[in-house]
């Protein structure tokens, strides 16, 4: 994998149990919330910046009972035990993801399966909030506490401009805890870290920071 195929930070997943409550107190913070799919259906929402990471809010995977048993019947027993790792997080940080900006994942799977890394790949779609159909394609590695991949978006559903009324710009940091992180092959994948931090005596995404500000997402989403 050459110096073309690095990767970049993507998104995070951060974990509630009510959905549309989360969105709204998001909003009345000044954050602009964009669902998913339609509301009514929607089990994830997102902000968006102009540049850089942006923020799932995420209230489940959105898969039926027999999706996981058919996924556990074909060998996906990894995904669905990160899964299950998201769903142990009642209300708060639960993953975090690299991007690649081809629309393809090619070089990384083939990167992957020289150094036999176990991973499983999944090509998703969805329609969003304004009917458009996304399509990527998605790496999950076996080892769970090291985050998802996934290749650019066909079509790009980040908005060109946005302004959120609170002013925030976009994310200036993330923290990572550092325990049962490969961090050498995460230096492969991603030589430059600019906006990742990672700490001691952790394990996983701890917390978001955003550009000039001290808002974060846990304090108003564990507001009462």
């Amino acid at each position: 994998m050459n110096s073309a195929d690095n990767l970049q930070l993507s998104h995070v997943l951060y974990r509630v149990q009510d959905l549309h409550k989360s969105v709204q107190k998001l909003q009345d913070a000044g954050f602009m919330v964009e669902y998913g799919t339609t509301p009514k259906k929607a089990y994830n929402a997102l902000i968006w910046f102009e540049t850089g990471v942006f923020i799932e809010i995420h209230k489940s995977s959105g898969l039926s009972s027999p999706i996981k048993w058919l996924m556990k019947t074909l060998g996906y027993q990894s995904v669905l035990n990160r899964m299950h790792k998201w769903d142990d997080i009642e209300n708060g940080w639960c993953e975090w993801s690299l991007e690649s900006t081809n629309v393809d994942l090619a070089s990384q799977r083939t990167f992957f399966k020289e150094l036999q890394i176990p991973f499983k790949f999944h090509k998703a779609k969805r329609k969003d909030d304004n009917r458009r159909t996304l399509r990527w394609e998605l790496m999950m590695p076996g080892a769970i506490d090291f985050p998802f991949i996934m290749s650019a978006y066909r079509s790009n559903p980040r908005p060109q401009s946005i302004r959120h009324p609170n002013g925030i710009q976009g994310v200036s940091n993330i923290i990572v805890g550092r325990e049962n992180l490969d961090t050498v092959l995460l230096e492969k994948l991603m030589p430059q870290q600019s906006g990742l931090e990672l700490v001691d005596g952790k394990k996983g995404l701890q917390t978001v920071e955003f550009i000039n500000s001290k808002l974060t997402i846990e304090k108003i989403l564990q507001s009462k």
